[in-house]
């Protein structure tokens, strides 16, 4: 075979086919819908809050209480689990379904609660220094946490625009 027919076909050229169609793989693989939130999964997690929250009580988003959500209702009814969620599911809509209403809060509230947690630099006589470097610190963090979701929510709003209205009201009934 002459060299002009192995062209294409050394090992370094394997290699990059091989590194290409990986990518070609992980690409397909991430734009997959399979693995984004869809519109009926947001309405279930909704519909589920709303259903739920009388008898398991507060729902504010968090992984654990989404993970206790649904490890209590396996216990009682398993609504989630007829509704077609596993552990896993449940978790991963859940988050989706808050990151995407976290993502529709309104600049002007972040604004706001920027500005409250400035404000508290001063607050906290109380607190010896380094109590209260600790408690500011602390601050900070859920808010840089709160930024971070937020962000990672803005793949989620479209779908979680129509519900946020009823998502909203349950949670601010939840916390009355």
């Amino acid at each position: 075979m002459s060299a002009a027919m192995h062209a294409g076909t050394g090992p370094l050229e394997r290699a990059k086919r091989l590194v290409l169609a990986a990518a070609f793989c992980l690409a397909a693989l991430l734009a997959s819908p399979a693995l984004a939130l869809t519109p009926a999964e947001a309405t279930k997690v909704v519909d589920l809050i709303a259903a739920l929250q009388p008898s398991l009580g507060k729902f504010a988003y968090d992984e654990e209480i989404a993970r206790s959500w649904f490890e209590q209702d396996s216990e009682d009814r398993s609504l989630i689990r007829a509704a077609g969620f596993t552990a896993e599911s449940w978790e991963k809509a859940v988050g989706e379904t808050f990151r995407g209403l976290m993502a529709l809060t309104p600049q002007s509230e972040i604004d706001a609660l920027r500005r409250r947690l400035d404000a508290a630099r001063t607050g906290f006589p109380q607190l010896s220094a380094a109590q209260r470097a600790e408690l500011l610190q602390s601050f900070e963090e859920e808010f840089a946490r709160t930024l971070r979701l937020r962000a990672e929510g803005a793949a989620f709003a479209d779908i979680v625009r129509p519900l946020a209205p009823r998502l909203n009201a349950l949670i601010q009934r939840d916390s009355d």
